[in-house]
């Protein structure tokens, strides 16, 4: 008996444009080809949405409004001192490297770059789209 590939999709990722290759069971509409990546434009587009509804009248209102608690909590929190502070990172500190989990560079591209699983050598370049049964067919049956 033959065991057959599962057949796959390939994309360019959104932000970093590397194709991508995912098979049918993996893929659930995605754009990108890793966390990183999806966590990264999730940053950008959350920094961009804050930055729209700041310039906004009610975004404007609330910051204003932010901004006399913090001030106030400032004055109240100046005349006591209860703790000590955080301590001192030395300065040339190296953070660790955090490698993408999308795609390896290289690889073949008969895998899924997600499970790792065997693909098609046929890709698709579009979503799977499920038929909708609605029911009798209108067309005609005899002449």
């Amino acid at each position: 008996m033959k065991k057959t590939k599962k057949t796959a999709r390939l994309f360019s990722c959104a932000r970093c444009l590397l194709p991508v290759v995912i098979c049918s069971r993996c893929d659930r509409g995605n754009i990108y080809c890793g966390s990183t990546c999806s966590g990264q434009s999730r940053i950008l587009n959350h920094r961009i949405a804050n930055q729209k509804y700041q310039h906004s009248l009610k975004g404007r209102l609330k910051h204003a409004q932010r901004q006399r608690h913090y001030r106030a909590r400032k004055k109240a929190a100046a005349k006591k001192v209860t703790d000590q502070g955080s301590p001192v990172l030395p300065p040339n500190d190296v953070l660790p490297d955090r490698p993408n989990e999308g795609p390896l560079r290289g690889t073949c591209t008969t895998r899924c770059h997600f499970c790792g699983g065997p693909v098609s050598l046929f890709l698709r370049n579009g979503f799977l789209r499920h038929h909708v049964n609605d029911g009798p067919s209108s067309w005609p049956l005899g002449p």
